[in-house]
């Protein structure tokens, strides 16, 4: 059997960047694969329309600890640019790796 992780990432967003955090999203589902991610979902929670939900699937537990840094550095080009817009900031992302088997 093959492991792999279902990665969740929740955060909410400042109400005025909405346009932004749009474009910069569509940037980062567009990326995503290039770290080897796939079956990726990004939405906005039911009960928040401020808050949002992404959900993708890494083959490695490596995988999961390179994107998780990377998606809680100000300092990567694309993921950074989302400091601006989450409530909080980057540290403010709730990221949780849960394994599976294939």
């Amino acid at each position: 059997m093959k492991n792999t992780l279902h990665i969740y990432l929740e955060y909410e967003i400042k109400q005025n960047s909405q346009p932004q955090y749009n474009q910069i999203m569509n940037n980062i589902v567009a990326t995503l694969p290039q770290y080897d991610a796939f079956n990726i979902q990004w939405e906005k929670s039911e009960s928040d329309p401020n808050r949002y939900i992404e959900r993708f699937i890494v083959p490695t537990e490596s995988h999961f600890h390179v994107l998780k840094r990377l998606r809680t550095s100000r300092r990567h080009l694309l993921f950074g640019l989302l400091d601006e817009c989450i409530c909080g900031g980057l540290k403010e992302i709730n990221l949780v790796g849960l394994k599976t088997q294939l």
